[in-house]
């Protein structure tokens, strides 16, 4: 019986973690269309799993880039839906490049991207980190 139980808050709270965490965290950027606008600079990129609905997995790249607001360094993480043949080169070609990241002005460290940026003159989703499979 305990083992029941025990099994069942695992299973629950992997859920809530799967499920209820990414909620929270998109809550917390309602209303980022009216944050202030700060220009990042894309650090590092790697390939990286991703879940989809349904469990299905996909390798995509995924970037690290930094942003400055009011002379203190922030940074975060995103992926982007590209072909797999187009990920590699599109990893080493953005090193550097900036971007447009919005900020919360009472939490600089929340941000918020647009959910599409432009790659070779098309429209691409953007894929926020908490899409990232875990490896736990």
């Amino acid at each position: 019986m305990v083992i029941r139980i025990l099994s069942l808050i695992v299973v629950v709270a992997a859920l809530m973690y799967r499920f209820v965490r990414p909620a929270i965290i998109k809550g917390r950027t309602i209303g980022a269309a009216d944050w202030p606008e700060s220009e990042a600079t894309i650090q590092s990129g790697d390939m990286e799993l991703v879940e989809r609905v349904g469990h299905i997995r996909e390798n995509l790249p995924f970037f690290a880039f930094s942003y400055v607001v009011d002379n203190e360094y922030y940074s975060g993480r995103f992926g982007l839906r590209v072909a797999e043949d187009r990920a590699n080169s599109l990893i080493r070609e953005w090193i550097d490049a900036k971007i447009s990241v919005r900020y919360c002005p009472g939490r600089p460290s929340i941000f918020s991207l647009h959910d599409e940026l432009s790659v070779d003159g098309l429209q691409v989703s953007t894929v926020p980190e908490t899409d990232l499979v875990s490896e736990h």
